[in-house]
């Protein structure tokens, strides 16, 4: 899961596509049913793009393809089933289900801003251009930014709400599979492959054998990320990575 507020990375992304889709749409489709399949369009090709792509970055990473290359010295292929024994991971993770409720709602709420924006702003703005095909165009444009900045809103009322506990908000990300190598980890979600280069200069590696995880926990000013690796084996995956992580550290 993602930060609870857009990286400047992420909004450069969300801005190209909005580019992108307005240009689209105000060409191939205008109105009706085409309109709606668009706006549909967008919501799932947005998200996938900024869960691909647009993701803050984790620090020490690197090419997945290239930790690949190291020798296979540790891997994890049931790391959900492991999860799932773990009782205290649904309490831990109230807050970011919180705000992935909130954010939920949210997209409901820009689903009826783009109805019943939909007419006042086409009929205002594509008029204004001689060509019909820019005017639309434009008139989209408007409409996503407009979905975009009502996202943004949002997540800038659900981090206040949760900065007034006075706590740092804390993300855990699980990833479903993942393996050491002689080079870093690489974790595996069910989108894409991340790499962590050795030596974890960011992170402080944490072994909880009780709930059989090991978590990689890099701790900024406004928030705190877990990289927790759920795994059968906690003490040999901690002794594999702390070994491995105080040689590379050396070199």
């Amino acid at each position: 899961m993602s930060m609870p507020f857009q990286s400047k990375r992420q909004i450069a992304i969300g801005q190209a596509s909005i580019i992108i889709f307005s240009i689209a749409a105000g060409f191939l489709g205008r109105s009706g049913a085409v309109y709606w399949l668009f706006i549909i369009l967008y919501f799932i090709l947005y998200m996938i793009i900024m869960t691909k792509f647009g993701q803050p970055k984790l620090p020490n990473t690197a090419k997945a393809d290239l930790i690949s290359k190291g020798k296979v010295l540790f891997e994890e292929n049931k790391a959900m089933e492991v999860a799932s024994t773990d009782r205290q991971y649904v309490v831990e993770m109230q807050d970011q289900l919180k705000m992935l409720q909130f954010t939920t709602l949210f997209s409901f709420l820009v689903l009826i801003y783009f109805f019943i924006a939909i007419g006042p702003v086409t009929s205002l703005i594509a008029p204004k251009f001689s060509n019909e095909k820019i005017g639309y165009s434009v008139s989209y444009f408007i409409l996503f930014e407009g979905s975009f900045l009502l996202s943004i809103f949002g997540q800038y009322l659900s981090v206040r709400n949760y900065s007034r506990s006075g706590k740092k908000f804390v993300t855990i990300n699980m990833p479903r599979t993942f393996f050491v190598t002689s080079e870093g980890i690489v974790l595996k979600g069910m989108m894409s492959s991340t790499g962590l280069k050795f030596p974890l200069t960011a992170y402080k590696i944490v072994l909880n054998e009780e709930r059989k995880f090991v978590e990689l926990v890099n701790e900024t000013q406004k928030a705190i990320n877990k990289i927790r690796l759920y795994t059968k084996s906690p003490n040999k995956l901690y002794e594999v990575i702390s070994n491995k992580n105080s040689s590379a550290d050396e070199k």
